[in-house]
């Protein structure tokens, strides 16, 4: 809850290791909501061993990276990508359990 009445993350879990992860839109990072016609709302989110190598691996093939890998307040380590077929991709590494008490102290510390 960022406090705001927007939904901050959601997922669906389909199977072992398959889900969709969902939010409102967040202009404030970059997460942005369709404008018009040929505008997808979607951006894939995958899960990685290695964020910062698989971000270079497409750095080097032509993608244009959105933003660059980042520890974030929820343990898990991330990048945004575009590839040059202008799909949006964010990659995650998962380097830290954090407890949802911990998640919120951290959220609330970031946000203030």
């Amino acid at each position: 809850d960022p406090g705001d009445g927007r939904v901050g993350h959601a997922e669906l879990r389909l199977a072992d290791g398959v889900g969709f992860m969902l939010s409102d839109a967040y202009p404030e990072l970059g997460i942005l909501a369709p404008q018009g016609p040929g505008v997808t709302g979607a951006a894939l989110h995958l899960h990685v061993d290695d964020c910062d190598g698989l971000v270079e691996r497409a750095r080097a093939a032509g993608a244009t990276v959105l933003r660059e890998p980042t520890t974030q307040f929820y343990g898990e380590r991330t990048a945004a990508l575009r590839d040059p077929f202008h799909h949006e991709w964010m990659v995650g590494q998962q380097v830290e359990d954090v407890d949802p008490a911990e998640m919120q102290r951290r959220w609330e510390a970031e946000s203030a």
